[in-house]
């Protein structure tokens, strides 16, 4: 009975010395795999001592003060820089005077806070958004702090003169648009286009006064014009070629402004009939849409010493 007793007792330990080595498996991995963590950590280089002592430079350049003169002219520059017209007369870019920096205990130092707010910058949308992005990454104000922005869009009207060239414009495209779709074509067989160098504002002649009746498609007996033209148009009959109607697309003979076009109906619009020194117009739209951004901002500086 003693003898079982002592191979049980036996039994009982190598159980458990075995069960001991077993864990140690494990916990000799999860060493092993810490050990070769921190050798990676241990093999890194230490930081260069003139890269550390550039950044720290850096660091202390950004948080130098600057006076409100300054701030305000980088400000400016930024918006300019990102397409924003800052001609006060333009009415599109407004900084009210902020009031002087106050100071603000952050952890174990103390900074100056320079509020800006109500900065209003108009435009259209991919200019603001530049520069609001610009603030708000501190690519030219590192210490900067965007802290509200608020967006609308506005229609834009223009001035009487600018308006009748618009329109006038939006009714030469139309009435190309309307020829081109009414005659079937896809593409105008010799139109007066920008490569030749001559602009007119005769649209009986416009625009294209080169294309045969014959061209056209006309197998009758009787003499329609020549041409794809606006006003006063000889229309072949697709139905009935031997016939034709004569219509027109726009509304006067005469235009203010000069025109190309280009065989896909492409319109361009000129202030004279010679290209080489004429002025190219662009816009046809009643109106523009410009986007306004009303921002606050927070600069970040360290107060001067002494």
């Amino acid at each position: 009975m003693a003898f079982l007793v002592i191979i049980g007792v036996c039994l009982i330990i190598y159980i458990g010395v075995g069960i001991v080595y077993l864990q140690q498996g494990p916990k000799q991995k999860n060493l092993q795999e810490q050990i070769n963590k921190t050798a990676v950590i241990v093999q890194k280089p230490l930081p260069d001592m003139k890269k550390l002592q550039a950044e720290y430079e850096a660091v202390q350049q950004a948080l130098a003060p600057m006076s409100i003169p300054e701030v305000l002219e980088v400000i400016v520059d930024i918006a300019e820089k990102n397409g924003i017209d800052v001609d006060p007369s333009s009415g599109r870019f407004h900084i009210p005077p902020p009031p002087g920096p106050q100071a603000k205990k952050i952890g174990e130092g103390t900074y100056q806070i320079l509020s800006i707010g109500g900065i209003k910058a108009q435009g259209d949308y991919e200019s603001v958004m530049a520069f609001i992005s610009d603030l708000d990454s501190g690519k030219t104000l590192e210490t900067m702090l965007l802290r509200r922005v608020e967006l609308n869009q506005i229609e834009i009207k223009f001035g009487e003169e600018e308006t009748a060239r618009r329109a006038e414009f939006r009714a030469v495209i139309a009435a190309v648009r309307d020829m081109m779709a009414a005659n079937g074509l896809s593409q105008i067989p010799h139109p007066i286009d920008y490569e030749g160098g001559v602009a007119t504002n005769d649209m009986s002649a416009f625009p294209d006064i080169t294309t045969t009746a014959a061209e056209k498609g006309y197998t009758g007996s009787d003499t329609p014009k020549s041409g794809y033209v606006l006003y006063e148009h000889d229309r072949i009959l697709a139905d009935n070629t031997t016939t034709f109607e004569t219509e027109s697309y726009i509304d006067q003979t005469v235009t203010q402004y000069y025109y190309t076009c280009e065989a896909d109906g492409t319109v361009r619009q000129f202030d004279g009939p010679d290209l080489t020194t004429a002025t190219e117009y662009f816009g046809s739209e009643e109106y523009e849409v410009e986007t306004v951004a009303i921002l606050s901002v927070d600069l970040y500086s360290k107060p001067a010493q002494g």
